[in-house]
């Protein structure tokens, strides 16, 4: 029983950020300035951009000249 207790009190708590943060989407009406959003579109675009061009330094060495058949140089 007191192990069935502990389980259950520990997916309340992992549960709980979820729960708050639907309650904090609801209330949140505020109009969105064009272009404050397209900044943000703009840093994630660069994120995107930086994640994307530093993925060979995570790869392992023998998945490389796969990944560079599979993307094509922009320059050429």
């Amino acid at each position: 029983m007191r192990t069935f207790a502990l389980l259950l009190l520990a997916a309340a708590v992992v549960a709980s950020p979820a729960v708050f943060a639907k309650g904090k989407a609801k209330h949140h009406h505020a109009k969105v300035d064009p272009a404050v959003a397209a900044e943000h579109m703009d840093k994630n675009e660069a994120s995107y951009r930086f994640v994307r061009d530093a993925l060979p330094l995570a790869l392992p060495s023998w998945s490389l000249p796969i990944y560079f058949s599979m993307v094509k140089d922009k320059k050429s």
